[in-house]
């Protein structure tokens, strides 16, 4: 009995002390050598148990179903499943911290962290949820028995089709599964410029890469059935020397040794070299490096089983560098360290020359030195990894002869990666540009001619002065259009404001206050109209408008920032910095949204008063059609879904539609007028046609009080006329 109560203790001890890794299989082949490592460094080893997957698509099984305590993850899955990990940022802190302040290998650790920082997390602080296992290089593998000297670039590589038989090899195969051999190989690209990392220098990259993949299809210097198989598939064939060219991992390295180990006697032999470039690039290839992380799953199905602090310390000593130390002495062991000092020597000298004769140190460490970039974070945007899926899943199609062009392609990874804004060169802005250029060009000539002929009864009786700020105003308003073109700058954001105030100001409040007079003096209130009292109360009111921009202005104002709407839709526009700025926003839109409606309110009150010299209807028209366009414009802002270009040809077309209501509806007539008289003038060579501008008046005088009979007031009858 007692012995089997203790067998039973033993079991449940047993149990509990264990814990269950989840690795892919081709670690399987250092199963024997984690666990002898493990016990050697663990003051409290539990008993490991080791389940393995054939694919990263196995992963989420791995977690739901296997029960793992510990999960190997690639940092492109690792954001898929962030949430569902265990937070260990407070448990590895100090050594985290210890790590990336090593002297040697703190830089290239800080940049695999990088990695495990959650794309969906806003404060850059997010919590580490994995710890690095490997450091996988990307490479080249290649026959050196065909190719003494490899190829280094894709062109050099072309070469090759005038010699190697397609039945017997192929030239170059690559891990094209699940999207992520034609991501490496883009990376590549841009890594391989000299330019600085910018969304238009990756959109121009990846045309290029694209471009070049898909001649290498069409050529058939790669094998296009590779795309749809996985790494596998590659290291079988170069093995069985059916390869010239395989991009593989480093991890590989093992198989590849071990296998052509067993072929010595056939004569051939492999070599490893940098990953091919452009022949247009400046430099050498550079390559990227792979983390390869171990997790701690949290719950899955709202069920917990893991032991998170014997999980932990197992973690902890499989990314430690006392680990990878003891790892490096075994003979099998072919995988990269993620710690340069542990192959190094303070003086730039090997050691460990077992392990560097096993690897060639040499080439690793000369690689190492193009690494130092974070192979991740160079793409991060938001909700980047599904636009990524989705740009891929196209590719792929269009790689293997799909009958779309290369730009609808690129117009489609346009839509997913590069935040827009209106460009000078692009065809929209250039034809906006132009229509703006001309409808200022006839503004200035309006303006001319009502400063010209400024004593024109038809322009007199309309307040020159009045007509002349509103053509200012329609002008700010055209030229305001030019702020939308081009990427934001904090500058522009803060001008854009004063230029809509001012522009709306000049235009509106003059056609508003023209249109107040005309009440005023019908309704007999007693209230000073004159151009002077006018004036006063526009420059009240623009003053008001321009305190509260400058406030605005002062404490932050508009600042450029990305608007995202979707994966397809996010552009660059101004936004507030701060609530304050919000507040005086909406007090500005909440100032001018009332006097639009005000403005309908006496344009309606004055709708009936009519003369040939009173411009009520005119006035009212203009005032009727700003608002309809405002509202429209107010209404599209805040559509969600409109891309940029939409947005911006909406909003310019309603500013220049405003300004040509208010040009047709106020200045048409008076030049039409102003025109025939001049044309009369010009035919009239008597000395009466000379007095025609006086004659004209008098006759006006005299009809307008005709017209007038109705009007008792003869108080204010000048100041009527002066309208």
């Amino acid at each position: 009995m007692i012995r089997i109560f203790s067998v039973l203790i033993f079991l449940l001890i047993r149990e509990v002390y264990s814990a269950n890794l989840c690795l892919t299989e081709k670690y399987r082949k250092y199963e024997v050598m984690f666990k002898y490592t493990y016990n050697a460094l663990s003051e409290n080893p539990v008993q490991l148990n080791f389940t393995y997957f054939q694919s990263i698509s196995d992963f989420i099984n791995s977690l739901s179903l296997n029960k793992c305590d510990l999960a190997m993850v690639e940092p492109i899955f690792y954001n898929e499943y962030y949430n569902t990990l265990e937070d260990i940022s407070n448990d590895v802190a100090d050594l985290i911290k210890e790590r990336t302040n090593d002297e040697i290998d703190g830089e290239i650790y800080s940049e695999l962290l990088k990695d495990l920082k959650s794309r969906t997390e806003e404060d850059d602080e997010a919590p580490i949820k994995a710890l690095p296992l490997f450091l996988d290089y990307g490479i080249l593998y290649y026959r050196s028995d065909l190719e003494s000297t490899p190829a280094k670039t894709w062109d050099e590589l072309r070469s090759l089709k005038e010699w190697v038989d397609p039945i017997e090899s192929d030239i170059y195969i690559g891990q094209f599964n699940e999207y992520r051999d034609f991501y490496y190989n883009l990376m590549e690209n841009v890594l391989n410029t000299d330019s600085p990392l910018s969304y238009d220098v990756i959109e121009r990259e990846t045309n290029h890469t694209i471009g070049l993949f898909k001649d290498l299809f069409d050529e058939e210097i790669i094998n296009e059935y590779a795309w749809h198989l996985n790494s596998e598939y590659g290291l079988l064939r170069f093995i069985s020397n059916k390869v010239v060219y395989m991009r593989n991992w480093s991890s590989y390295l093992y198989n590849v040794t071990m296998e052509y180990k067993k072929k010595q006697n056939e004569g051939k032999t492999f070599a490893i070299t940098k990953t091919l470039y452009s022949d247009d690039r400046t430099q050498d290839s550079k390559t990227i490096n792979k983390g390869i992380y171990l997790c701690i799953p949290g719950k899955v199905d709202g069920k917990k089983w893991v032991d998170v602090p014997a999980a932990l310390d197992v973690l902890k000593i499989f990314s430690s560098k006392e680990f990878m130390k003891n790892l490096l002495q075994y003979d099998d062991f072919y995988d990269i360290p993620a710690y340069r000092s542990l192959i190094l020597e303070d003086d730039g000298s090997i050691n460990n020359k077992k392990y560097c004769e096993r690897i060639n140190c040499e080439f690793f460490r000369d690689l190492s030195k193009d690494l130092i970039i974070a192979t991740y974070d160079i793409f991060y945007q938001k909700d980047f990894l599904s636009k990524l899926f989705d740009f891929y899943e196209k590719t792929k199609i269009f790689l293997n002869k799909d009958s779309s062009t290369l730009k609808e392609l690129m117009d489609l990874f346009s839509n997913y990666f590069e935040d827009k804004y209106i460009e000078y060169n692009s065809s929209s802005s250039i034809i906006m540009m132009i229509i703006v250029s001309i409808e200022i060009l006839i503004t200035l000539i309006i303006l001319f001619y009502i400063i010209k002929y400024r004593s024109f009864i038809e322009i007199r009786r309309s307040s020159p002065l009045f007509l002349i700020m509103m053509l200012c105003g329609i002008i700010l308003a055209f030229l305001s259009i030019f702020t939308y073109i081009g990427k934001p700058t904090k500058t522009v954001c803060i001008l854009r404001p004063y230029l809509l105030v001012i522009a709306f100001g000049l235009t509106f409040y003059s056609l508003l206050l023209k249109t107040f007079r005309i009440k005023v003096i019908f309704d007999k209130v007693n209230i000073q109209v004159k151009d002077s009292n006018l004036i006063m109360y526009l420059l009240v009111i623009l003053g008001i408008e321009l305190i509260l921009v400058t406030v605005w202005s002062a404490i932050g104002g508009m600042e450029p920032d990305i608007r995202t709407f979707s994966k397809e839709i996010h552009y660059y526009i101004c936004m507030n910095t701060s609530k304050t700025g919000e507040i005086i926003q909406i007090i500005l839109i909440s100032i001018n949204g009332l006097a639009l409606l005000y403005g309908c309110y006496l344009a309606y009150k004055v709708k009936n008063v009519y003369s040939e010299y009173n411009e009520s209807k005119v006035i009212g028209l203009s005032i009727y059609g700003i608002v309809i366009c405002m509202v429209i414009l107010m209404f599209i802002g805040y559509i969600n879904g409109l891309n940029h270009l939409t947005l911006f040809l909406v909003q310019s077309l309603m500013i220049i539609l405003s300004a040509d209501i208010i040009l047709v509806f106020m200045f048409t007539p008076k030049l039409w007028k102003l025109h025939i008289n001049i044309i009369s003038e010009m035919q009239s060579s008597d000395n009466s046609n000379n007095n025609k501008f006086q004659s004209n008046d008098d006759n006006d005088n005299t009809l307008k009080k005709t017209e007038l009979k109705g009007f008792h007031d003869l108080t204010k009858l000048d100041e009527f006329i002066q309208l």
